[in-house]
């Protein structure tokens, strides 16, 4: 492999990485947002929704690892678009 192979296959390794962490962000936030909050938040209801949360204290849990899984995946996607730029 010459050294210019390496240096044009760069790109197409981080856009690789780039479309998987963005499926990664689509694939968490619809699960994080529409089967995790919308099973436990009531809107009108503050005191329905905190025991709501601790009634189903592991999917509250899961949304949360989730939300953070997602926003490590748009920070790493960030450091690869600015890199590539």
């Amino acid at each position: 492999m010459r050294t210019s192979d390496a240096v044009e296959a760069a790109p197409q390794c981080y856009a690789r990485i780039a479309g998987v962490l963005y499926l990664i962000i689509i694939a968490g936030g619809l699960f994080a947002e529409v089967l995790v909050r919308q099973r436990l938040v009531v809107s009108a209801d503050p005191a329905v929704t905190a025991a709501s949360i601790l009634s189903h204290e592991m999917l509250y849990r899961f949304g949360l690892t989730a939300h953070v899984i997602v926003l490590l995946s748009a920070l790493t996607l960030l450091f690869i678009l600015i890199s590539s730029a």
